[in-house]
C-alpha cells in the first residue's frame, strides 16, 4: 500500500469513529480521562509562556473537545482548531454551538484542513503558539512528520512556541516492560500510529526550533492505570473500564518514572 492510500486509509478511520462517537468525549480516544490531563498540562504549559492574547492553532483538533477545554481556561485566547476529517470538524462545530457564552465562541473557530499543507494554508508568522495532541503520529513516515514539524516552525510568528502532546517508542516499550513483569500482555502500538523515537526526534526539531523540551507528564497516569488497575482487572477476571474512578483520581498524581508513551514536547522558535 502507498502512502498516500495509507493516508486516505487512516482519513477514513478517522471520519467513521466521528461519525460513531458524535459528541461522547471518546472521539480521538477512548481513555477520556487522558483527555482531560492533556487540557490540563496543555494549559499550564501556555500560562507559562505569559504571552499576551496568543492566537493558537490546535492542529489535529479532533471533535474540538480539547480546544474548547483550554479556551474556558485561557479565556485571554483566540484558537483555531483545523482537522482533515470534515466529520470531526463538524462535531466541533456542533460543540461549539452549544456553548452558551457568546464571548468564547467568538474566540474559537473549526475548519477543515491537512497537516501536511500548512504552507499552503496559513501565511507565515500567523499564530503565535501552536498545538497538536496525538495527531502527528497519524502521518505515515518520519520524513511526513518532520516536515510538517517545519511547517509549523514557518506559520508561528518569532518567539513563537510550539507545544505537542505525542507517542515515543521509548515510554512504551518501557510500560511494556513493566507490564511483561506483572504478567500483563503487551500493548501494542495502533495499525494508524506512527510513535516518534526521541534522539531523531530532538536532532530533526532543533533544526527548525532554537529550543526543544521533552517532559514526560503522564507516566505516573500509566503507571496507575495501565499496570495497577491492569493488573487489578486481570486478578478479578473482569474488562478494564476506562470511565473507573482510578482514571479520574490518575489524572493528579505528580509523573514520575518513564512509563508512557505520550510525553510533552515544548518547541521555541
Amino acid at each position: 500500500m502507498t502512502k498516500e492510500k495509507d493516508k486516505v486509509k487512516i482519513q477514513e478511520y478517522w471520519e467513521e469513529r466521528a461519525k460513531t462517537a458524535q459528541l461522547n468525549p471518546n472521539a480521538t480516544t477512548d481513555d477520556v480521562f487522558l483527555r482531560e490531563l492533556e487540557i490540563k498540562t496543555f494549559e499550564k504549559a501556555i500560562e507559562k509562556l505569559k504571552k499576551k492574547n496568543p492566537y493558537i492553532l490546535d492542529l489535529g483538533c479532533g471533535d474540538g473537545f480539547t480546544t474548547l477545554g483550554l479556551a474556558k481556561k485561557l479565556k485571554n485566547a483566540s484558537f483555531l482548531g483545523v482537522d482533515y476529517s470534515e466529520n470531526m470538524i463538524a462535531n466541533a462545530n456542533a460543540r461549539l454551538k452549544n456553548e452558551k457564552d457568546t464571548k468564547l465562541k467568538k474566540r474559537i473557530e473549526f475548519k477543515t484542513g491537512d497537516a501536511t499543507k500548512l504552507n499552503e494554508q496559513f501565511k507565515k508568522d500567523t499564530f503565535d503558539i501552536v498545538i497538536s495532541s496525538r495527531c502527528l503520529i497519524n502521518l505515515t513516515s518520519p520524513r511526513q512528520q518532520f516536515d510538517t514539524i517545519e511547517q509549523i516552525s514557518r506559520i508561528l510568528k518569532k518567539g513563537g512556541v510550539y507545544i505537542s502532546i505525542e507517542n515515543f517508542e521509548d515510554g512504551n516499550n518501557e510500560l511494556n516492560n513493566l507490564r511483561k513483569e506483572m504478567g500483563l500482555p503487551e500493548i501494542s502500538v495502533r495499525w494508524h500510529n506512527l510513535f516518534f523515537k526521541t534522539k531523531p526526534y530532538l536532532t530533526q526539531t532543533k533544526k527548525f526550533f532554537k529550543n526543544v523540551e521533552i517532559i514526560n507528564f503522564s507516566s505516573s497516569y500509566y503507571y496507575a492505570t495501565r499496570v495497577i488497575y491492569s493488573k487489578y482487572c486481570q486478578m478479578k477476571n473482569i474488562q478494564p473500564d476506562y470511565l473507573h474512578e482510578i482514571h479520574r483520581l490518575s489524572i493528579d498524581l505528580p509523573s514520575t518514572g518513564n512509563y508512557s508513551p505520550i510525553k510533552l514536547s515544548i518547541h521555541k522558535k
